[in-house]
């Protein structure tokens, strides 16, 4: 199976086998966001890896296993099929879940009241 993950001005690939790989990146991405408290701060932590260590095939590999675990629990379960994980179009959803719900919304004025 390959994992792309595919970060609008980089792109990293690694290939494994998809026996396991579910429980193993679920384990690294809830490992990774024990630590950092936040699912946008694990993801950052992921992206900073895979930036900072781009020669280091084991970051590149941790990397994107937490991204996919990421990706399973949050957003869709991963099938035993290539994935290519593109975060230009996943993060915007991330940050703002709520997406356009909003704009047309009778509550619009006070969603965002701090």
């Amino acid at each position: 199976m390959k994992i792309t993950v595919d970060g609008g001005s980089f792109k990293v690939s690694i290939e494994t086998e998809y026996e396991g790989l579910i429980d193993e990146s679920t384990a690294v991405y809830n490992a990774t966001l024990e630590q950092a408290k936040t699912t946008d701060k694990a993801i950052l932590r992921f992206l900073q890896i895979i930036l900072e260590h781009r020669d280091s095939d084991d970051a590149i590999g941790y990397a994107v296993l937490g991204l996919l675990g990421w990706y399973n629990k949050v957003i869709n379960p991963v099938e035993d099929k290539d994935i290519e994980l593109n975060l230009p179009k996943i993060l915007p959803h991330l940050l703002n879940p709520a997406g356009d719900i909003t704009a047309t919304s009778q509550t619009e004025k006070t969603t965002f009241v701090h």
